[in-house]
This record gives C-alpha cells, structure tokens and sequence, in this order.
C-alpha cells in the first residue's frame, strides 16, 4: 500500500476520534457549569428589563389576581377620596345601595364589575417596596379606591386602586401582598359616588296604563282610549298630551337624597303637584319644590320612601303646564293676541295689520315699529320710520 492509499484510510478515523473528543468536552462538568451559569445571567437580564423590581414566578403567571367566586359575593364596599363610602348589598329584590336607604342599584352594572374583578388576570409585578406603594398610591394608607368583596360576614377579597398610567389602565395591589401591577381596568368603573350606581328606572310607568293626570285648576281623563280636558268644550292638544304623558312614564332624576325629609327641600311650599291615576286604581302623587338658593328641584313620590334631585331638564314640559298649553295655546298672550287682533268694520285687518299677522305676531307698539322693515313691500332697503306715526284710530 502506498502513500496516499495510507491517507485515505486514516482520514475517516481521525475524523472519528475528533467528533468524540468534542462530544467528551461538552460532557465535562465545566463547560456544563459554565452555560448553567450563563443561562442564570440571561434570566436575571430579562427580569431586569422588564421589571426586574418584582420576583418572577412562572407558575403564578396569568393565575387570577383574585380568587373569589362572583355568586358569592354578597356585598360591595367601595372607599377612596373625600367621597363617603359606599356599600352594594345583595338583597332578595337585588342589588341595592345600603347607604341610601336600600335604594335599587343598578344590577347589570354590578354584576359588569364583578364579572371583571373576578377575570383579572396575575401579570409581572412593576414594583414591590413601600415606597413604590406610596408612589403609585396603592398603600394600605394612601389610595384612590379600596375594594372590599364579601361573603356573609367574610372580606374573600380586597383590591387597592392607585393612580392611572394611561387609558383604561390603573395601578393596582391585592391587599396583603407587596407586588403591585399595572391592570387593565378603568378607574371610572369603581366609582366610588352613589349616584353612579343608581337604577335609573325607579320612577318609569308603562304609558299605557295611565288613565288620569290632573293638577290645579285641570285634570285630563282618558275615556275610550280618548283622552279629554275636565270643564273645557274643546278637545285637547295630541301632541301636547302625548309629550305629558311620555314625560310621566319616563321621569328621570339626577340623584337620591334619601328618605328623610329636611326643611331646605322646602316641600312645604312646592312648585308643582301633580297626581296620576293607573289602570290598576291606584294613584302616584308627585310633590316637587324647589329648595332656595338651588336650580335643581326636589322630588317626593307617594309610593317611594325616597326623596329624588332633579334638574330643570328633567322637569321639562311639567312645571309651566296649564291648560292653555293642554289645548294646544303655547301661551297665554299668544291667544290674547289671536282673539284680541283689530279688525276693522268691513272685515279687514285694521292698522298695522300685514302678511304676518297670520303667524300671530305679538301686537303692540313694539310690533307696530318693527313691521315697516318686515313688509313684503319695503324692498331690500329700510323704510325710514315717519316722524309721527299715525293713530291706530286713522287708516294709513
């Protein structure tokens, strides 16, 4: 065998024996020691650049934030903020705010807060140190909102809300553990106002069941599905009828100011009372007054313990209702001005009458004075007003 057939059959062998000398020096326990150690290195790089102030737990990762069952959860505490606290107990009607004399809360919007509080999901910590609390306001002593979940005579859950980093975001801490975190949670959907978790639908009447509306001098009486003014010859106004009624039937309020009556409601002296007969015969009596210095309005309802605020938009269409308006007359001085129009002895309109006495402007001096430039006949430019008007009791 000569040289280069000696060549050819020691390569493959030495190959061989190179793989394995490599294979036995990744084997070592050094170099298996020394990419352990880099390994350690990388983790602790990652956690410091995405927080690196809270401890990393894989296993925790994603696990509920709080572990709570939502059907359980018989009342609602909510703190924070010069507001009183406020409390949602779980009666047997539903939901309803403790604090203002069991008053029916908003159900749906309940159950939203529950079923949110309850997916809340465990992301990484941004901090664990006390000051960390301090500064983003989710310390046992310093918070925006505090809320405590209970089960019978049992707290199952209590969430610290601080301040907010961006759009439906909130800092948060579970009470109890250091870590805090960065949710996505609205700060508006834990309101801590009672108003905020008022049923808006306390005061709602189903339109069709209303039979008799009467207040003061008028009292409109449905019969056969005719709706008639008591004393007038008349058949009142639909549209003016439709919106009384569509306004009864769907009374709104700007808040509760609980059951107990207080000499600055000024219910002794009311603005408006009005009583509403229902199919099932019985009778609603509104009483609405208007305390002094205020430009909102009180409202007393006779099936209701409570007493209601509302603004002036909410009693629109209510306050200034007379039975002019009933029968269609927007306002007094509109049909004097209709019924009381000079007219001269052959039947045509007297002094200062034109084209707009048809839309019923107001008559009088200050009408007389405007209409020259009003005219259909005085062009694109002003009539100079004469020196000396003439008498009303001359024609022109």
């Amino acid at each position: 065998m000569d040289h280069s057939q000696a060549l050819k059959t020691t390569r493959p062998d030495g190959a061989a024996s190179r793989s394995g000398a490599l294979a036995q020096v990744l084997k070592s326990p050094l170099l298996l020691g020394l990419l352990a150690l880099l390994g350690a290195q990388i983790l602790v790089a990652v956690g410091l650049s995405v927080g690196g102030r809270g401890s990393l737990s894989p296993a925790a990762l994603d696990s509920p934030l709080l572990a709570f069952d939502p059907k359980s959860v018989t009342a609602i505490r909510i703190e924070g903020g010069r507001e009183a606290p406020v409390t949602l107990t779980k009666a047997d009607q539903g939901w309803v705010i403790a604090d203002l004399s069991d008053f029916p809360a908003d159900g749906v919007k309940v159950d939203q807060l529950l079923d949110t509080l309850a997916s809340l999901k465990r992301p990484l910590p941004i901090a664990t140190s006390p000051e960390a609390q301090g500064r983003h306001k989710v310390a046992d002593e310093g918070f925006e909102r505090k809320v405590s979940l209970e089960a019978g005579d049992e707290t199952v859950a209590t969430l610290l809300l601080g301040d907010s980093p961006g759009f439906k975001r909130v800092f948060a801490r579970p009470a109890g553990e250091s870590e805090v975190y960065d949710l996505e949670l609205a700060l508006f959907d834990v309101s801590n106002r009672r108003d905020d978790w008022l049923a808006r639908d306390s005061l709602r009447l189903g339109q069709e069941g209303i039979q008799r509306v009467s207040s003061g001098d008028w009292s409109l009486v449905k019969a056969d599905d005719t709706w008639v003014l008591d004393g007038a010859d008349q058949a009142p106004d639909e549209q003016a009828v439709s919106r009384l009624l569509g306004r009864l039937a769907n009374l709104s309020y700007r808040g509760v100011l609980g059951s107990e009556d207080r000499p600055e409601y000024n219910q002794a002296n009311p603005t408006l009372e009005l009583a509403v007969g229902l199919a099932d015969g019985t009778e609603r009596r509104y009483r609405i007054s208007q305390p002094q210095d205020s430009k909102d309005f009180v409202l007393k309802v006779s099936d209701r313990p409570w007493y209601f605020k509302l603004s002036d938009f909410d009693l629109e269409g209510l306050k200034d209702l007379d039975r002019g308006k009933l029968l269609g007359a927007e306002t007094p001085a509109a049909e004097a001005a209709t019924s009381d129009s000079p007219v001269s002895e052959g039947g045509e309109a007297g002094p200062g009458a034109t084209e707009g006495a048809a839309t019923q402007a107001p008559s009088g001096p200050a009408a007389e004075v405007s209409m020259p430039s009003d005219s259909p006949e005085s062009g694109s430019e002003a009539v100079p007003e004469p020196e000396e008007p003439p008498s009303p009791s001359q024609p022109e």
